[in-house]
């Protein structure tokens, strides 16, 4: 039995999540009936976290085990014939049976993707989500300060979050323009069911006036979720990058 590491990219718009679900179109569901035709087994995959419905990923990783003489480097072109065009393998490699695609990690980089405007604008408006042009961004960096480190977040999740632990670490919370969107990017060692849509909607609250700055290290504290702002749309939001507590690039992983 061999293990293998993918690198996965997918749009999770038509999606309810990662994580399998038999009555609802899943990310894992579509791999594993892939990975079926592919081997002809009955075969598990455990990616790096689970993804709330409709919430995409630039670098996603998955491992699974399987009997096999298939070279690991074909294995993501031999998978991606079998995926649908909006989930798709970028990179594969053969990794030892003790390394977990999820529990070796560390850390993981969510950005959620904005734009400033009167008017919705068709184009962006697909895979961000429209704010006042008059927002104000330094602010919500103000705002953003208060969330790095160590806390509770039990207020910035939904209720029915079934993490065992609502205490994580955010090691930055960056605010920047690229191009035609406002991204607001965060890394922690893990995130609670809608933390990162939660803490968005917090700083938008922050941007346009209805709270202040300081206002955040309260609803922080209070560890109650009716202070925070709304849940953003899933949409915006987009897995960006995963870091393992190894090189990657010592299994071959570009």
């Amino acid at each position: 039995m061999r293990r293998f590491l993918v690198n996965l990219q997918f749009n999770g718009k038509n999606y309810n999540g990662f994580q399998k679900n038999d009555k609802q179109k899943t990310i894992q569901g579509e791999l594993e009936n892939a990975l079926l035709k592919l081997f002809n087994q009955n075969i598990e995959v455990t990616g790096v976290s689970r993804t709330d419905a409709g919430v995409s990923a630039y670098e996603y990783y998955f491992h699974f085990d399987a009997d096999t003489k298939l070279p690991a480097d074909r294995v993501a072109f031999k998978l991606n014939r079998f995926l649908p065009a909006d989930i798709q393998c970028q990179q594969s490699v053969e990794v030892p049976s003790s390394f977990d695609a999820r529990k070796n990690c560390v850390s993981k980089t969510y950005e959620y993707l904005l734009y400033k405007s009167e008017h919705l604008k068709p184009l962006l408006n697909k895979f961000s989500v429209k704010i006042s042009p008059s927002i104000n961004v330094e602010d919500m960096k103000k705002a953003a300060n208060y969330l790095i480190g160590k806390h509770d977040f039990s207020a910035f999740m939904t209720a029915s979050s079934s993490n065992s632990s609502h205490i994580k670490t955010v090691n930055f919370v960056n605010i920047f323009t690229r191009e035609d969107n406002l991204v607001i990017e965060i890394n922690a060692n893990g995130f609670l069911y809608n933390m990162v849509r939660i803490i968005v909607g917090t700083l938008i609250s922050v941007g346009n006036g209805e709270i202040s700055p300081e206002k955040v290290k309260a609803i922080l504290e209070s560890k109650n979720r009716e202070n925070a702002g709304l849940t953003m749309p899933p949409k915006g939001l987009t897995l960006k990058k995963v870091f393992y507590d190894l090189d990657l690039s010592s299994f071959g992983i570009k």
